[in-house]
């Protein structure tokens, strides 16, 4: 569900593993981990991922906001 969320927005943003990594402090191993939804990230690093597509955390969670 949630690996689904960071798919979407990283293809939308044009953005690659290693940077939303670097952005969160992680490994890309361990991205790559969230990714493929093998393990979820903590919310501290949820708000880090959101902060690094540039979207807030409930976009990240939820979805496009449809205002």
């Amino acid at each position: 569900m949630f690996n689904n969320k960071i798919d979407y927005w990283m293809d939308k943003k044009g953005l690659k593993n290693k940077y939303i990594a670097k952005i969160c402090g992680v490994s890309e191993t361990t991205f790559s981990k969230w990714r493929q939804n093998k393990t979820q990230p903590d919310l501290q690093y949820a708000a880090l991922i959101a902060n690094a597509l540039h979207i807030t955390v409930d976009e990240l969670i939820y979805g496009e906001n449809k205002e």
